[in-house]
């Protein structure tokens, strides 16, 4: 048994950047990185038991979840058009089956992945960096406030990045190892990691050219043709994986045209600056999403001055760090720079290909091996000095005061949490409940379809309501919108009470391309702002609401 267990998980490689260089030095940053792995674990459990309603983004998510059975999750799309890597889904799933259907039952899942995250990064970290950058590189991972957002975000995003670190951990245990049967199993665990995150295909077939590189410069053939082992399976298991469900997923124009205008994608006819701008503006936008290290205080963004602005926001000291990370690696350990790099430029590339979007949520996963390289070259750089200059720490401080000042930021005070990224759409619907009387009708706007069929269902609300069809696409302006629309809610010209849910920010629905149509768009027709006009029309009086960020609740008697 015990042999076996040293197979799967064989002893982690010694190397020489691991030896520390004082017992004390290693006493006090072992004590600080234990300390910083709390704080990423507090930070995640109290957003998690601060329950907030769920996101839209996650309703459209979770309406399937909650509502299909385990075979119904592996058809081509799910509700609303959304995508997840079938593992995650499962397991997600199975959350829903074992503990209900509300938000923490759901939610389960990418906080386990989140706070796993910080356990299993600690011994890639120890592999990759001395001391110093050990504890910058756990302190950027435990308190991105990115990060910890999406460690409790019904969402595959913290998932994904889960399956990057994991993937990178398994680096450090197999590949120096040449006997068949640990090649077979780094090639099963690689293989079982893409059925539970997309883009880990990046980060393993990063691992595999960056290795297949590195063999080829050394001519170390022996190790190049062992290695197809691992590698052939990542493949196998990626084209069955894309042959039984991700191609199904593919070819939504309207989605390519979404991330275009929000700069995932190049602009169409692109020339050759466009690409060197998209190139720049996509690796800038990487230090604030998902690393959350670029100084984004208000105050900054205030300020008049560009020049100033930019230097106070520190992109040009954080890119300091990264690149000393890389010429570092360069110097001292260049197969470790080929597979930590090589996976951006994979993703960027595809994204210049418009094959996957280098959009926000959709480069979490980057975050540990980014993480690894910053905190990598801020130790360098911070070791350059001499040691009895204690200003010399003010690197370190740079690179972890902004996580460090948001976290604190968001937990003091939660409504600023995901950048504002707060519903109320639950509060909503509880309002509704609370103050239904039994001859009430409910008329439900298209866009508060989502919120109002999930909590409908998950806390068993039975509250009933007809829901208003969608006539936006098909009506050239107000009028005929409301003439097609009226006679859905005519009866509302009775006497009684009529509560009237709809979401006051949403403007287009999935698969619509924006701001179409245009006359929809202007803000006194917009989200159902044009229907609350005709019921007073009809004689109808608001007489009391729930109306916040992204909830409506309205009566009118």
């Amino acid at each position: 048994m015990l042999t076996t267990l040293r197979t799967m998980f064989p002893a982690q490689a010694t190397v020489a950047e691991l030896s520390p260089s004082s017992d004390k030095l290693h006493r006090i940053s072992k004590k600080i990185v234990w300390t910083l792995v709390a704080v990423g674990v507090f930070l995640r459990l109290f957003h998690y038991f601060n329950n907030r309603s769920l996101f839209i983004d996650e309703i459209y998510l979770s309406t399937s979840l909650i509502k299909m059975s385990f075979a119904e999750l592996t058809s081509p799309m799910l509700d609303y058009q959304q995508k997840a890597p079938l593992g995650f889904l499962w397991l997600v799933k199975l959350s829903v089956v074992l503990f209900g259907k509300k938000e923490m039952a759901l939610r389960l899942v990418p906080l386990l992945a989140g706070i796993t995250s910080l356990f299993v990064f600690l011994p890639v970290a120890r592999y990759f960096l001395k001391p110093l950058g050990v504890v910058l590189a756990v302190g950027m991972l435990a308190l991105a406030p990115v990060l910890v957002y999406h460690s409790v975000e019904i969402k595959q995003y913290c998932t994904e990045m889960l399956a990057s670190i994991v993937s990178l951990y398994l680096y450090t245990r197999y590949h120096q190892r040449q006997d068949y049967s640990s090649l077979f199993l780094w090639g099963l665990w690689g293989a079982l990691i893409l059925w539970f995150s997309y883009a880990a295909i990046f980060v393993l077939a990063g691992i595999a050219i960056g290795l297949s590189l590195y063999y080829l410069f050394t001519k170390d053939w022996n190790r190049l043709f062992a290695s197809l082992i691992p590698f052939s399976l990542w493949f196998f298991s990626f084209a069955l994986n894309f042959y039984l469900f991700t191609y199904k997923h593919t070819g939504s124009d309207w989605l390519v045209e979404w991330f275009r205008l929000r700069n995932g994608f190049l602009p169409l006819n692109a020339s050759a600056k466009d690409v060197v701008v998209w190139l720049a503006q996509s690796i800038y936008s990487l230090l604030n999403y998902p690393l959350g290290i670029l100084w984004n205080a208000s105050q900054i963004h205030a300020l008049g001055n560009p020049i100033l602005k930019l230097l106070l926001k520190m992109p040009l000291v954080l890119f300091l760090f990264w690149g000393a990370g890389m010429y570092t690696f360069f110097r001292h350990n260049r197969k470790a720079l080929l597979i930590l790099v090589l996976p951006l430029g994979l993703t960027l590339f595809a994204g210049l290909l418009e094959q996957y979007p280098f959009y926000e949520r959709l480069t979490v996963f980057l975050a540990p091996l980014l993480i690894l390289m910053i905190a990598h070259g801020c130790a360098a750089v911070t070791n350059y000095f001499p040691a009895h200059a204690q200003w010399r720490f003010i690197f370190p401080a740079i690179l972890l005061f902004w996580p460090f000042w948001k976290s604190v930021d968001q937990v003091l005070q939660p409504e600023q949490f995901g950048s504002r990224k707060i519903s109320y759409y639950r509060q909503g619907i509880l309002f509704l409940k609370e103050r239904m009387q039994q001859d009430d009708v409910v008329y439900v706007y298209w866009n508060a379809k989502h919120y109002y069929d999930y909590y409908n269902e998950a806390y068993d609300l039975n509250l009933g309501g007809i829901q208003l069809n969608d006539f936006r696409l098909v009506s050239k302006d107000p009028e005929e919108y409301l003439r097609r629309l009226r006679p859905e809610y005519q009866n509302a010209a009775q006497p009684g009470r009529v509560w009237f849910v709809h979401d006051p920010l949403l403007t287009i629905d999935i698969g619509e391309y924006d701001h179409q149509p245009a006359w929809y768009h202007e803000d006194v027709n917009a989200s159902g702002a044009l229907v609350c006009r005709d019921l007073e029309s009809m004689g109808k009086r608001e007489v009391e609401s729930y109306v916040r960020l992204n909830a409506g609740i309205r009566l009118f008697e």
